[in-house]
Parts: structure tokens; sequence; C-alpha cells
């Protein structure tokens, strides 16, 4: 049996099982059909690598070797990453959107804390639940979610009940940067680094066989993932929302290399969800964010290191797309934040409030008080759909 024959055949006994395990058989269904799925990018995208603004005029003396020669010409001075074509496409038929200079209230740089605070939707301290299980408390219908992934992720615990989760029978390999940080560690080591650089080799083989989907560098290596979020939206009493999240966007070192393969699965795994939910896409809002991006200067590894301002994708069928969202803050050193990222210049909560209120429904109030504590000041972004 193919391995592709294989995964459909996991993708339609996981969506069976978990639709009739999800609290409640509900009889009534979201009226407007709306679907969304979000994706959590674990690592730190370099946003401006995906979405290099190439006509700003300070990008090449800080970061030349980061900027891809053959990026597709969007708007505003703006190109996307060619590992992307799909979502390129998408831009073009006015399906897919970007938010640059993105990110949350939190101003440090720790993977962990900036994750739990994107996810608990805190703006210092998180707590033990997330927003979109506190959204799901005042849900204006008769909305449930799904998490993909090893394990439910902070956004959706909470007291609400209509959440599920679901796991690939497939254990997570080891993100690019750990594995690259142990060939560091070992690189005087004459009996472990041969026996690790084969190994890491032969995976790599793997990946990029014909028609193969996994492995760590295979173009299709996110595809299941968004192919089961896909799948369990599209069931007649399934859930109206998807969470997934996705590793290996931490790119210390050879940046270029690590962001080729990270952004073409993220491409192909998109299009996957699309081609999934069929009709239903013209129906579902798809954002992708990280918990920050990175510095604009380029380290000593060819790489980056954690930064401040971000992006967020947005792409469906429901989304208002072929345009850039929020504001360009520049590269030039006085507008860097503290002299080393690029300044974010919208809240995250901010694209978060517009998809769930002018998507979903939520009132706005709930979404300013509850939903995003203390948020009254970060106004929903309007216009997304």
């Amino acid at each position: 049996m193919s391995q592709l024959s294989r995964r459909s055949l996991l993708l339609a006994g996981c969506a069976v099982t978990l639709v009739s395990l999800a609290p409640g058989a509900r009889a009534q269904q979201s009226a407007t059909g709306a679907k969304l799925i979000v994706i959590i990018l674990r690592g730190a995208m370099d946003g401006i690598a995906a979405l290099p603004k190439v006509d700003d005029p300070d990008i090449r003396d800080l970061r030349q070797m980061l900027i891809d020669p053959q990026a597709a010409a969007l708007d505003d001075g703006f190109g996307l990453h060619s590992a992307m074509p799909k979502l390129a496409e998408m831009y073009r038929i006015k399906q897919a959107a970007f938010v640059p200079a993105v990110a949350g209230p939190y101003r440090e740089r720790s993977h962990f804390e900036a994750q739990d605070l994107l996810e608990s939707g805190a703006v210092r301290t998180a707590g033990a639940d997330g927003w979109l299980n506190r959204a799901l408390q005042r849900a204006p219908g008769a909305y449930s979610a799904v998490s993909i992934g090893p394990a439910q992720p902070l956004i959706l615990r909470g007291a609400s009940q209509e959440t599920a989760s679901w796991s690939p029978p497939v254990l997570a390999e080891a993100s690019d940067d750990t594995l690259r940080r142990l060939l560091h560690l070992y690189e005087n080591d004459a009996v472990l680094k041969p026996s690790l650089t084969a190994a890491i080799g032969a995976d790599m083989v793997a990946g990029d066989a014909p028609g193969g989907m996994g492995g760590r560098a295979g173009p299709g290596q996110y595809a299941q993932l968004l192919e089961a979020a896909a799948r369990f939206l599209v069931q007649p009493d399934g859930p109206e929302i998807a969470v997934v999240s996705l590793e290996g966007w931490d790119t210390h070192i050879d940046q270029n290399n690590a962001l080729n393969q990270r952004l073409g699965a993220l491409d192909n795994a998109i299009a996957a969800a699309r081609d999934m939910l069929g009709p239903a896409w013209s129906k579902t809002a798809i954002v992708a964010v990280s918990e920050f991006g990175r510095t604009v200067r380029v380290n000593g590894g060819r790489g980056t290191d954690h930064g401040t301002g971000g992006l967020a994708i947005l792409a469906g069928g429901a989304i208002k797309g072929g345009r850039m969202l929020g504001d360009w803050p520049g590269l030039n050193s006085s507008a860097l934040y503290e002299n080393r990222d690029l300044a974010p210049t919208t809240d995250a909560r901010s694209v978060f409030k517009g998809l769930l209120r002018d998507h979903l429904g939520w009132a706005a109030a709930d979404l300013d008080a509850m939903v995003f504590p203390d948020s009254a000041g970060a106004k929903a972004m309007t216009g997304i759909v």
C-alpha cells in the first residue's frame, strides 16, 4: 500500500472517530457555515524573508543574503518568497492577504513565554486557559473546535467542553535547528559526528523521495495536519474551528535553506487544506502566525535571532485578499525596535478579533473584555473578510 493511501485511510478514520467523540452530537450547526483554521508557526518565522519589502531602501544593506531574488512581486513593494507559488496565486485571485510587522503585546524574546501569551491572549502573564476556549464560552452559535497535533495547545484549554483533539499516529521529528545544534556539538567527535551526519542525510533523502509526503525536509511535511483539519471541518456534524501547530521555524543557522523547505511545505499544506475543503473553502478563513519575528540583521550563522515584528498570513475563500493589511514601519535604524527588530505596527489580537467578529459573528464587547482581557486598545481589524 502506498504512503499516500495509508495517509488517506488514517485521515478518513480519524475524522469519523473524532467527530463521534466530540462533546454532544450537536443538533444545531453554525448558521453561516463559516470555518476558521488557526495555524501557529512555532519557533518564530522570519516574516521579512517570507514577505520582503523589496523596495525598502535599507533592506539590502541589512540582509542582502536573505532576500529571495525570485520572490513573486505583489503590491506595495512587497514580494512573496518563491517557495510559496500557491499562496502567490491565491493572492492574485484575491484569496490571500498579508499583515506585515505584526506582534502580540509581548516584547521579550523567549519562545515559551511568547507562545503562551499568544495563545492565552494575555498581556504579561499567561493563565491556564486560552483565548479560543474563552471565545467558545461566549460563542454566538453552536461552535466547536478541534486541535491537530500531539497535545492540545494552550489556546484551546479552558472551561469550554466544545473542544476535541486528534494526533497523527507518527511522532514529531526533531527540527532542523535542533539537528544543526547537535552537529555543532559533536563537530570534533570522530565517532558520533559521521553517524549523525549519515542519519540526517538519509532522512533528507527520504523526505525528498518521489511521492513522499513526510520527512524532515519533505514538501508535504505539514500536509497531513492541514488535511486532517480540513477533513474535520467538512464533516456534517463536525467542528467549525481548527488549530494546527507547525514546528521548525527557529532559523538561527543556514536560514535560506531551512526556510525554503518550511515555506514550501506551508504552501503545500494550505493548498492541501483548500483541496480537502472543497466547496467549504469559499467560507473558510486561515490565519498563520508566529510567536514573534526575527532580527533584521543577519547573524554569524547565516541566519537570524529572536526578534519582534513578524508576519500574519491570511488565506481562504472568505478572505478579502490581494492586498496588504496594516502598516510597514521601515527598516531605517531609527525605525527599528531596540535597533535590531522590525517594529510591530499591528497587534496580533486585532487580527484574531477581526476574524472572530466579522467572520464568525462574535460580539465586539466580549472580544475586548473576556476573550482578550484588557484589550480595548487593540481594535478589531476591519475588512479581513
